[in-house]
């Protein structure tokens, strides 16, 4: 279930840098060896109460599982802050959650999960790990081609390194959009075959409207929008557009 948490949770709506954070939600539908499973996702980010303060949730179900993500954070200097993340996940026979309470001076994160309660030191650029992407919004935005980031889970510190490497033109709900690919970048990986790999809209403020994991030649996952609503498209200019703008 973590796979499709990786997938989903790089599905995050982006922005241009020092603006409030544009609320969406979004719906995908995962596919695995390229057949559909009965699995839908709902990614949504609202404001909520306070200033620059903001609430994301990641909600995956089917008739034997659930998924649900939620991220508390604030938003300034382009740079998610977060305060509380939740994971729940029922399904198989097992729940498994953790519950991590954020604070920063100093930089520490408080967990509680179904084994244990457990206090650790973070980096001070930490983020949670249903944050990860927002900070791609502006890196992407100003055209730089790679970032990355520090993330948190559970007693785990992770690092996350992206790097744009083509541009596609897809088809998706919203018709056809020109696209960013995007890799996640592995240090020292032990299996060779494996990616993953994302699609982001420049026109939908960079947001990711297809992934793709492949674990091994003989899995392959992929997540593909089915339906979005948030910030309207912006029009592409045309060259004649240009020309009747110097007219």
């Amino acid at each position: 279930m973590r796979l499709i948490s990786l997938l989903l949770v790089l599905a995050s709506g982006l922005a241009t840098a020092n603006e409030p954070l544009a609320p969406f939600s979004a719906e995908f539908r995962i596919y695995v060896n390229k057949l559909p499973t009965p699995v839908k996702a709902e990614l949504v980010l609202e404001p909520a109460e306070g200033d620059d303060y903001y609430h994301m949730l990641l909600k995956a179900k089917s008739f034997l599982l659930s998924n649900t993500e939620e991220s508390y954070f604030h938003w300034r200097d382009c740079q998610p802050r977060t305060a509380r993340y939740v994971h729940e996940f029922k399904g198989f026979g097992q729940r498994r959650f953790h519950h991590m309470d954020f604070e920063w001076n100093p930089p520490r994160v408080h967990n509680e999960s179904e084994d244990d309660k457990e206090s650790l030191d973070i980096p001070d650029d930490t983020l949670d790990e249903l944050t990860i992407l927002l900070r791609g919004r502006c890196v992407f935005a100003t055209g730089d081609k790679s970032y990355s980031v520090t993330s948190v889970y559970g007693d785990k510190v992770r690092e996350h390194h992206f790097e744009v490497i083509d541009r596609e033109i897809l088809k998706t709900p919203l018709g056809k959009l020109d696209t960013l690919l995007v890799e996640k970048k592995r240090t020292g990986d032990s299996k060779e075959k494996r990616r993953t790999l994302f699609w982001v809209a420049p026109q939908l403020d960079y947001m990711v409207v297809q992934a793709k994991h492949i674990e091994s030649t003989l899995l392959k996952a992929e997540m593909i929008m089915i339906d979005y609503n948030g910030p309207k498209l912006e029009p592409e200019s045309t060259p004649a557009d240009s020309q009747a703008a110097a007219d």
